[in-house]
């Protein structure tokens, strides 16, 4: 029984017939063991070759992840640089756009100052809608950042219409600069022309009234003794002091062709040579000189020519 178990195999070899004939003899338990051994083998050959080729294939794909990761985060900055460039461009514009429009704003209040109206409620400002924020990276590693189209079609839409009005400021600059001339010679001119009532009471003598067996040429306004006088108008004291029937008087004269007279007063407060300006107080209403009571004489002169006042009064 046990030689039928352990049978014995005998392998010839026969190269020719001048060689000697080989035999290789093999025991039934020998091949067994080499079978056995051999799909042993192959099968840890086939399970190494087969995790290695599991393991390239993952390395590869965390390969592939971390070049994805990289194109990202180079994208990113990227587009970071294209936002900062972009907000810069139009920060810049702005900032250009705001300096004209404080000139805007300077010519309003010219404006407002002498109607009173009109003009913007509110200052002039120019809002960037908050290009200055500060950019923050997406957290999230496996999107991407990008403008969406909406954004990019937006930012590009303020820099074109930034364009548009930077290439009509300079020609707005020349024209508000002019404007702006022209609205402070009026100024000046309105300053210095007589347009306020000097002092407030009762009208009690008119212009062209024959009085004393003279022409009244001015306006009388009583009042109380020490009710304050005020210049009509911007100008140079060109009197101030004692005058006849007039009593204590000032005389001031307006740019090229205004001169007032203010008479009778109780107390003067300017001399000779004295800048003046329109609603300053000059001196307190009384009665000295050739008066019946406390008032304020009042007269305008045009070109030397004496004018009603009350043709230059709102």
């Amino acid at each position: 029984m046990n030689e039928e178990k352990n049978k014995i195999y005998t392998l010839i070899i026969y190269s020719g017939p001048k060689d000697r004939i080989k035999k290789l003899s093999f025991s039934q338990n020998l091949l067994r063991f080499i079978y056995v051994f051999v799909i042993i083998v192959v099968a840890a050959v086939a399970i190494l070759v087969s995790n290695l080729y599991i393991t390239r294939q993952k390395l590869n794909e965390k390969i592939a992840e971390i070049e994805r990761i990289e194109y990202k985060i180079n994208y990113k900055e990227v587009e970071l640089v294209n936002l900062e460039k972009k907000t810069s461009e139009i920060q810049s514009k702005t900032k250009l756009l705001e300096n004209y429009l404080k000139e805007v704003e300077e010519l309003d209040k010219l404006v407002r100052n002498i109607t009173g109206q009109g003009g913007y409620e509110g200052e002039v400002t120019i809002y960037d809608n908050g290009l200055n924020a500060d950019l923050e990276l997406l957290t999230d590693p496996d999107e991407i950042f990008y403008y969406t189209l909406d954004q990019e079609e937006e930012l590009e839409d303020i820099s074109s219409m930034l364009d548009d009005l930077l290439s009509k400021a300079p020609d707005l600059a020349v024209s508000l600069e002019n404007d702006k001339k022209n609205m402070e010679d009026y100024i000046y001119v309105m300053e210095h022309t007589p347009s306020i009532w000097p002092t407030w009471g009762r009208t009690t003598s008119t212009f062209n009234e024959r009085r004393w067996g003279s022409i009244h040429k001015g306006l009388d306004i009583a009042n109380s003794t020490g009710i304050p006088i005020s210049a009509t108008a911007s100008g140079v004291v060109i009197y101030s002091g004692w005058h006849s029937g007039y009593g204590k008087k000032v005389v001031i004269y307006h740019m090229d062709k205004y001169t007032t007279v203010y008479a009778h007063l109780n107390d003067i407060y300017v001399n000779v040579g004295d800048k003046v300006t329109q609603g300053q107080i000059i001196g307190e209403m009384g009665s000295t000189g050739r008066s019946t009571g406390p008032h304020l004489h009042y007269e305008v002169y045009v070109n030397g020519v004496p004018h009603n006042p009350k043709d230059f009064l709102p």
